[in-house]
């Protein structure tokens, strides 16, 4: 499986890299409040050629073409964002990641199924990876695994996601974390959770959080500014975005759980992609920090809307 998946990420990257910085930026279609661009496109395909070529009997769920099976009883499921950081790439930034976790296949696979994953930089080629039955991560060479110990909100260096986010809706829950903590911390957006993720890891990141899903799911008043910046369809956090980083990061020894705090062992891996198949995320790189930040958001929690502290 180590072998399928360098193989896979690599060629995928090798299809990839020509692209990178081009600025394709035309949207083939848009995928569920998600535009779809041309590099989505060219990594999609790659994808697909890449598993074929392979003699393990495969299943794949991506982003853009959902469950594919590549064998009429596939021992592997492969979930995978050919791209994750799809702005990043068309803009020639670092942060721009191919993501994939592998499970047994069924029809329902979960988050708690997941045996291995990979995460491999499209920029440099740095990779990421875990097996579930061997001890610790893989990680490059000059980026070892060093979780940070900050467990002080203003001192933390974090990262958000905005992407098809109403960003006062987002200001109003952590607002006061983002003024506590960009003078002696930093705030960061990278829009890759694979990228944000892995930095957890390195050290170079305290914590990621991205709370969309459960604002709106406590408050479904705010739905239609969701649906506003979504394109007309709220579009949170999904599976596939997380799955392989979210594995990876817990292997090393992060903090991962959903912004109620719950653990992601349940979480369905397919999903169609309505909102109940989509998620939220608090990553820390200690459990201290963990609970710090679930303690300082604010959620729609009641019945009238009203801020209520965690």
């Amino acid at each position: 499986m180590n072998e399928l998946l360098f193989s896979v990420a690599s060629k995928v990257r090798d299809s990839l890299r020509p692209h990178l910085d081009q600025m394709l930026r035309t949207a083939v279609h848009d995928n569920i409040g998600d535009p779809h661009f041309t590099i989505d496109d060219i990594a999609e395909r790659s994808l697909d050629a890449a598993l074929r070529d392979w003699p393990l009997r495969l299943a794949y769920f991506s982003e853009d073409r959902g469950l594919v099976k590549l064998s009429n009883d596939p021992d592997y499921i492969l979930i995978v964002d050919p791209i994750d950081g799809t702005r990043s790439a068309m803009s020639g930034f670092e942060s721009c990641c191919f993501s994939a976790a592998v499970a047994p296949f069924s029809e329902s696979p979960t988050y708690a199924d997941i045996s291995h994953a990979i995460i491999m930089e499209l920029q440099s080629g740095d990779s990421y990876y875990a097996a579930r039955d061997i001890p610790g991560i893989m990680t490059p060479a000059h980026r070892p695994v060093k979780l940070g110990s900050t467990q002080d909100i203003e001192t933390m260096f974090w990262s958000l996601e905005l992407t098809a986010h109403p960003v006062n809706v987002l200001m109003s829950a952590y607002g006061h974390m983002v003024d506590a903590s960009v003078r002696r911390g930093a705030v960061f957006v990278f829009t890759s959770s694979s990228f944000s993720l892995t930095r957890i890891i390195t050290g170079q990141l305290d914590a990621h959080i991205d709370i969309g899903h459960r604002l709106l799911n406590d408050d479904p008043s705010l739905l239609p500014q969701f649906e506003k910046v979504g394109g007309g369809c709220p579009t949170c956090l999904f599976p596939y975005d997380i799955a392989a980083a979210a594995f990876i990061a817990e292997k090393a020894g992060a903090v991962i759980t959903d912004a109620y705090g719950k653990t992601l062992q349940a979480l369905p891996l397919l999903t169609d992609k309505s909102m109940g198949g989509q998620l939220s995320l608090v990553a820390a790189a200690n459990k201290n920090l963990h609970q710090n930040i679930l303690k300082n958001i604010y959620f729609h929690s009641d019945k009238k809307g009203v801020l209520c502290a965690h």
